[in-house]
């Protein structure tokens, strides 16, 4: 084979590493994104929503086994399978022995515990922060004889370089930047995430923030033009011209500034009216408020960076026009659309880059996030409640089994009572019996 390749020959480039894929260094917007979650409360705040939403995910670690030799197996299937795929062959693989649960793998407790300054979420809530708004995430990889003890993220604007990807593999080294100092490191010892950008898919990723840029500019200037509207902005309110005051009488003109910041001034005597006598001229410089109408250009600008996030309107407070069932279905939706999907992009992160490090075939998936349709679930039971067990009502109605009331309520359809331990048998001429004969024909 490696004769056909070429033999032992020094692995070239592809021919796809252009000079801009070697350098990429990060875009100058990177540092003012980072700064616009602590500066932009509205961005803030929905980047916050689907970070702690995510930190929330529970993940889970199995190793796939031949049900009868017990000898682990390789399923490349399983580990490309999506979200709900994965979690249902796992589940159905456990049931018959085919796939083992390891509650305490050594990838679980470092993802629950990465480094000796951050909590597991705080971790994982981070990742979220550096790719919705950069659209990347670094993560420098601790090793101890070979196995991976530690994560420790890098912000995106301290990553000056990508590999160069025309040089070979055990070659390539990311530049970074910290406490003034240049490092190099190898890129085996980084773990990269990026929302790929489709016009430079080898470069630097790109967030959403980014995206959002002339949106969230707009609302943060419109909250500074509302502040500074009470410092004047340099211009006054309006301008009076009295008829027979001049430059040589600043007495009278200084006695009347004076009774009207006495009689007017101050938030007690907005909006009073003065009358005058004589010949007054009066012209208004600034523009109202309402005029401008901000107040609908900011609800405007703060609905539509919650959509382009898929942050449902409930989940961020605003229940205008919410009831029961649009908060409970708002939970789904964030699950839905913000939370799997990101779980997704970190899975196949970890799953590529860090599970095999620890020199088994683990294969890395995470309880559903979406929440339980209880209203679907409780129309189902009291449809046919004989079908389900005192306990499994109990347990519905979030309490503990009772050691008296055990076992069906009441009959199920087709069934005669029966010595307990027995398996119910059908009644004659019932749908169970007719059900059983169906079954024994075929």
């Amino acid at each position: 084979m490696r004769a056909a390749l070429g033999g032992g020959a020094k692995r070239k480039g592809t021919g796809l590493e252009l000079s801009r894929w070697t350098a990429a260094p990060p875009r100058r917007e990177v540092p003012a994104l980072l700064a616009a979650y602590a500066e932009m409360p509205w961005l803030g705040t929905i980047v916050d929503t689907v970070g702690d939403a995510f930190a929330d995910v529970t993940w889970r670690a199995f190793i796939r086994q031949d049900p009868t030799t017990r000898k682990a197996l390789v399923d490349v299937s399983l580990r490309r399978a999506g979200g709900d795929v994965r979690r249902e062959r796992l589940k159905s693989l456990a049931e018959v022995g085919g796939a083992v649960e390891l509650s305490d793998h050594p990838l679980l407790r470092l993802l629950a515990d990465p480094n000796d300054y951050m909590t597991g979420r705080d971790f994982s809530k981070l990742f979220t922060l550096h790719y919705d708004l950069t659209g990347e995430f670094f993560a420098v990889v601790e090793e101890l004889a070979g196995v991976p003890v530690g994560l420790w993220p890098v912000p995106p604007d301290c990553v000056l370089a990508l590999p160069d990807l025309s040089k070979p593999k055990a070659e390539r080294t990311y530049a970074v930047t910290a406490g003034g100092r240049l490092f190099t490191l190898p890129a085996a010892s980084v773990i990269c995430v990026k929302r790929l950008n489709p016009a430079d898919p080898l470069g630097r990723g790109i967030g959403i923030a980014y995206a959002l840029g002339d949106e969230v500019d707009t609302d943060e200037h419109a909250a500074r033009y509302v502040k500074n509207a009470f410092w004047n902005n340099m211009l006054p309110g309006a301008v009076i011209a009295i008829e027979g005051f001049s430059e040589g009488q600043a007495g009278p003109a200084r006695a009347f500034k004076e009774s009207l910041a006495r009689e007017y001034g101050g938030p007690a005597n907005a909006g009073r009216v003065m009358i005058t006598s004589g010949k007054t001229t009066f012209a208004r410089l600034d523009t109202p408020f309402r005029d401008m109408q901000l107040v609908e250009l900011r609800r405007f600008l703060m609905d539509y960076i919650r959509m382009v996030y898929r942050v449902p309107p409930e989940i961020v407070g605003d229940v205008t026009s919410s009831n029961k069932a649009t908060s409970y279905a708002a939970r789904e939706h964030l699950a839905e659309q913000a939370t799997k999907p990101r779980a997704e992009v970190w899975l196949a992160a970890m799953q590529k880059h860090l599970a095999p490090r620890f020199g088994d075939d683990v294969i890395l998936t995470y309880d559903s996030p979406v929440p339980a349709d209880r209203e679907h679930r409780l129309r189902v039971m009291g449809t046919l409640p004989s079908a389900f067990t005192f306990d499994e009502w109990r347990t519905e109605a979030g309490f503990r089994p009772h050691p008296e009331r055990q076992g069906f309520a009441e009959l199920l359809p087709g069934q005669k009572p029966h010595e307990p331990g027995q398996t119910p048998t059908p009644v004659e001429g019932g749908a169970a019996a007719a059900s059983s004969e169906t079954a024994k024909s075929d």
